[in-house]
């Protein structure tokens, strides 16, 4: 977001993606909270559309449609990708896409007191996507979207401890999701991380407080390539046993151990590896 277009994080009030380039869509996501963020409606005359996994309000009937088309696109290919084929949210999740970010903005204000960074354009809070219309709503839903069913699979605890695989499986689904995201991403890998990784010590524990900072920005890039990777290298099914090992209370190492076997047995494994794939 930054502008609107950039990718960004906000791990006090929000949290998400940065890509410091002013041609990208952008989006922001929240730390998980227990409660649905479902006050901050919007303006009479909206739409409202209902499908198997979204309660969808926006303002007109076809571009409600259009939206609600989209979410089951995204909710699909990230269930895929995770390999959660037999988990289903415990209700619909809410999507409320305003026609500006003037309005975003003023009616969080509204519901919650707090104000959103002007660079703002969209958050996941709770159970709901609060998104903006134009073009950044093809980046942004997917990353956001993702934060929802991590968030929702793994709980809140284990949700907030693992800010690298929350941020980078938000990451790799927007790359997925949008081409312009896949290829500002690409060549941030190419030019930032590749030549200089961030060791995987430092990268579990990284909680950026500035979403403006290059570290940052290749932060981002990294943990949305890892994780990548690890879905890529491992498969859909085994991601998905991880994550479910994760959730149960296992560290990352253990995990790894316990899905992935003679592949990788500890993160330093995955490290090696991965390393070797982005030097090519």
């Amino acid at each position: 977001m930054k502008k609107i277009l950039t990718l960004p994080l906000l791990f006090c009030l929000c949290a998400c993606v940065d890509v410091p380039m002013d041609a990208l869509p952008g989006a922001a996501v929240v730390p998980p909270q227990p409660t649905a963020m479902t006050d901050q409606g919007l303006d009479p005359g909206y739409k409202t559309q209902e499908t198997a996994h979204f309660r969808v309000d926006a303002y007109g009937p076809e571009a409600t449609a259009r939206y609600a088309a989209l979410c089951e696109d995204n909710y699909t290919r990230i269930m895929q990708d995770l390999g959660l084929y037999s988990f289903a949210p415990a209700r619909p999740y809410n999507v409320i896409i305003y026609k500006d970010l003037a309005e975003l903005h003023a009616k969080v204000r509204l519901a919650s007191g707090e104000s959103l960074p002007e660079w703002s354009g969209g958050l996941a809070k709770g159970n709901a996507l609060l998104l903006v219309e134009g073009a950044s709503l093809e980046a942004t839903m997917p990353h956001e979207m993702t934060h929802l069913v991590y968030n929702d699979f793994m709980g809140l605890s284990a949700a907030a401890r693992m800010a690298w695989l929350n941020e980078g499986l938000a990451v790799y689904e927007q790359t997925r999701a949008d081409t312009v995201s896949a290829g500002a991403y690409a060549s941030r890998v190419n030019a930032a991380v590749a030549p200089n990784p961030i060791p995987f010590t430092q990268m579990v524990n990284l909680a950026p407080l500035d979403e403006r900072n290059m570290d940052v920005d290749r932060w981002y890039a990294q943990v949305g390539s890892v994780v990548g990777f690890m879905i890529r290298q491992g498969g859909s099914f085994n991601f998905s046993l991880f994550l479910t090992r994760l959730r149960s209370g296992a560290d990352v190492d253990k995990a790894l151990l316990e899905t992935y076997g003679g592949m990788w047995s500890k993160l330093s494994d995955v490290e090696k590896v991965w390393k070797l794939e982005i030097q090519r």
